[in-house]
């Protein structure tokens, strides 16, 4: 099996990960009044799909790895952003107890 077939694979499956998260998040976030940072998970899933596509042997550039990555990285860090607005308060309340 190919690498390459690996990242895009994973890249895919993060993707879905933070389509649920975003869809949990929309829905926490109506409940309890919070600003739509959900829109961060679905920039951040944009980013990763972008990062598997220009990862496949179909896309041309100088080195489709780096470029990849990069755009996996920042689709991360967006969620990353995100989870901690919306689910920041779980780690809060564990560790006041």
């Amino acid at each position: 099996m190919s690498w390459e077939l690996l990242d895009i694979t994973s890249f895919i499956l993060f993707t879905l990960i933070f389509y649920f998260l975003g869809v949990l998040s929309k829905r926490l976030g109506e409940v309890m009044g919070m600003k739509k940072y959900y829109y961060m998970y679905y920039l951040g899933m944009a980013l990763m799909l972008s990062g598997s596509v220009v990862m496949t042997p179909f896309f041309n550039i100088g080195n489709p790895k780096l470029y990849g990555y990069a755009l996996f990285a920042l689709g991360l860090t967006a969620g990353l952003i995100a989870s901690i607005k919306y689910w920041g308060w779980l780690f809060k309340e564990l560790f006041k107890g």
